[in-house]
């Protein structure tokens, strides 16, 4: 009899547990796509903005990034501020504005490449160069964006996505 009574508590404890574990995987399952669906809302209307901690350059050593630089998508506009190593070919002398400048966004195309994957490219000219910024951007909000301009090497980033 004993016996029984502890195989049944046993199991009521497992049971218990296992039901905890369900409810925890399900509200992490709602909260990434509530992420997800914040993702694609904030691609689709042009409204984000990037964090970036780490940059690889082409040339050189990858290394981290102090948290104030970030890329922002604002409607029509795009604002950069991010730091820049490599090779620059045909700018003003002394190394002109690098990637920190506010420009009009000339175009800007979202693809949707897997079901947790958006690709985005935006191009943009300033007064130094024209750019190409293609920004890949997964459902949980993490992002790396590469950058390729006419008079500069191209150069990456890695961060993640704020509302």
């Amino acid at each position: 009899m004993r016996r029984l009574l502890l195989s049944i508590a046993w199991m009521a404890g497992v049971a218990l547990f296992a039901s905890c574990g369900t409810t925890a995987s399900a509200q992490r399952s709602e909260k990434a796509s509530e992420l997800a669906a914040k993702v694609k809302d904030a691609l689709t209307e042009q409204n984000f903005k990037i964090e970036v901690n780490f940059m690889t350059p082409l040339k050189g050593m990858a290394r981290s990034v102090t948290p104030d630089h970030y890329l922002q998508v604002n409607g029509e506009t795009l604002f950069s501020y991010l730091p820049y190593a490599g090779d620059a070919f045909n700018i003003p002398y002394g190394g002109g504005q690098g990637l920190n400048f506010t420009e009009s966004i000339d175009s800007y195309k979202v693809t949707q490449k897997k079901s947790d994957e958006f690709v985005v490219e935006i191009g943009v000219k300033n007064s130094e160069d024209t750019y190409v910024f293609t920004i890949t951007v997964f459902d949980n909000g993490r992002a790396s964006i590469d950058v390729r301009g006419r008079e500069r090497d191209p150069i990456s980033f890695n961060g993640e996505m704020r509302f």
